[in-house]
Parts: structure tokens; sequence; C-alpha cells
């Protein structure tokens, strides 16, 4: 079980009122797969990671688009050239005039922030174009009460599946990793959709 993990395999266990510690390392493989399917459907991180993040130019110089989800901004800068891939460029800070958007009361299910926004009282603004040029540190991603849930009933399909019987529906993948091939209910993956509002990337 790795520490991205959206739900614990105690949670899953519990509700399928398992008591055994037989699978376990089947269950833990399954928890990461289901939670990597959750992040490639909705584009966010449902555990929140303290990390730095770069992006190119933004398209509006008063906003930055975040589909991983940000749920607080410890450090903003902005650089007006190519900046490189390694981290060490050259950032100016930005230290006022910083808001998430949508705002905590506008976002449903415990979804976090999609949007840096930067107010009136900023002195600077995001540059729109250039490689590297926005330098952000900060907690990405968000627990989600729903999404947990979403993803243990998945698991919880997967595992019932199993032993009766029928096909695992979880296969190993060219990288070894475990890959859930239909463990959604349709209605869950809609939701998931609709509730985080960000469209399906590539997994």
């Amino acid at each position: 079980m790795a520490d991205t993990d959206i739900v614990s395999v105690a949670t899953v266990k519990a509700q399928l009122g398992i008591t055994d510690a037989v699978d376990d390392a089947w269950l833990g493989g399954v928890v990461t797969a289901v939670t990597e399917a959750i992040e490639n459907t909705t584009g966010r991180w449902f555990t929140a990671r303290a990390t730095t993040l770069y992006f190119d130019g933004s398209a509006d110089a008063s906003a930055l688009e975040v589909p991983l989800g940000v749920s607080a901004i410890t450090y903003l800068g902005y650089a007006t050239t190519d900046q490189p891939d390694s981290g060490t460029g050259t950032y100016t800070e930005i230290t006022t005039g910083i808001y998430l958007d949508p705002p905590a009361q506008d976002r449903r299910f415990g979804a976090s922030a999609s949007r840096i926004v930067l107010g009136g009282s900023s002195v600077g603004r995001f540059p729109t174009s250039g490689k590297r040029t926005i330098k952000a540190t900060g907690s990405f991603g968000s627990p989600s009460t729903r999404a947990s849930q979403i993803a243990t009933n998945a698991i919880a399909r997967a595992y019932r599946a199993r032993k009766s019987g029928g096909a695992d529906l979880a296969v190993v993948g060219p990288e070894g990793g475990m890959k859930i091939l239909r463990d959604f209910a349709p209605a869950e993956l809609e939701e998931l959709h609709g509730s985080y509002g960000i469209a399906m990337v590539a997994g």
C-alpha cells in the first residue's frame, strides 16, 4: 500500500467484514490500482501531497489552472523567460492577492480548488507564455470522503468476484503494477466526472 492511496486496506476489510490477513497483499495491490484509476479518471489527487509543481505560461495572466487540485499554497513565483526542467530556475515571488478558486464553500464532497487566482492587490501576474515560467509550492490534491467510498465499492466488487470464482479483475500490467479493468459502476464514474468537474485524462 502506498502513502498516496485513496483508502486503506483496513477500511476495505472493515466494509467487507474480513478479519484475517490472508488477502492483505492482494487487497493492497487493488487499493493502489483503484486509486490510480480514480486519479486518471478525474485528473485529481485525493491525498494531499506537499510538493513543488512547475507550469508553462498560463492562458490567463490572472488565473492558473491546476487540474490535480490545490488545497494550499506556500510559495508562488513567476519568471519572464523559459526556465530549466531541473527546478534550478530563478523566479520572482508573488506574496499577496493569491486566492484558490472555487472557494471552499462552493466545493462539493471535499473537492480541492482547481485554479490559483491573482486578485487586484497582487504584485505580479502569471506569464502567458514560456516553459516552466510558473512555480508553485504547496499542498496539491485533497481527501474526499465520497471518492474514498467509490474506491472502496470498486475494491469490494473486485474482491467478491475473485472469491466467487469469477474473473480476477486485476491483472499484471507491463510495468508489473496491478490494473483494474472494470470495477466501477457507471453511475459512480459519472459522479466522479460531475462532482469534480475535470475532464477524463489519459491513463
